[in-house]
């Protein structure tokens, strides 16, 4: 067998380029499970439903929720997948934000989606907010998407 170089080997990494590589592939691997079960005619709100139930048993026991702290916790989220918060406000009963672009447009590119193939991503919060006592929702104009976090009367 003959010996080779590489150039950068797997340990040359720097964290913050291994982040990189982390959110590219998670942006990455959601884009093309999405694309797999629209494909498929899976239902995608149901999925969505499902891996916000599952998501939520890592929040501890259901307790009410400031809008605010809740949307905090979420931009945490989306930050560790890559998206840039354009704008907040993380205030009490209705807190609001806009990232993007989400997903990456060049890598969207790349897998030949378009921009919105992940939005059915966007949905998962619900599960995690309805027992804290508050609704999501969301909606998207070119590449951000403005992310709403009401508190209910408990």
């Amino acid at each position: 067998m003959d010996d080779f170089e590489i150039e950068h080997g797997h340990d040359d990494y720097e964290l913050d380029e291994l982040l990189e590589q982390a959110q590219a592939n998670a942006q990455a691997f959601l884009l093309a499970n999405v694309a797999y079960l629209r494909q498929s005619g899976a239902p995608l709100d149901a999925w969505a439903e499902a891996i916000g139930a599952r998501f939520a048993m890592g929040w501890g026991d259901p307790r009410p929720w400031d809008a605010g702290e809740f949307l905090d916790a979420m931009l945490t989220n989306y930050r560790a997948f890559g998206a840039e918060v354009r704008d907040v406000d993380l205030a009490v009963d209705h807190a609001e934000a806009v990232i993007g672009p989400f997903p990456d447009p060049e890598l969207c590119a790349y897998l030949g989606l378009p921009p919105d193939a992940a939005d059915p991503f966007h949905d998962v919060p619900a599960a995690i907010a309805a027992p804290r006592a508050l609704s999501w929702s969301w909606s998207r104009s070119g590449e951000e998407v403005r992310l709403q976090v009401d508190k209910h009367d408990s």
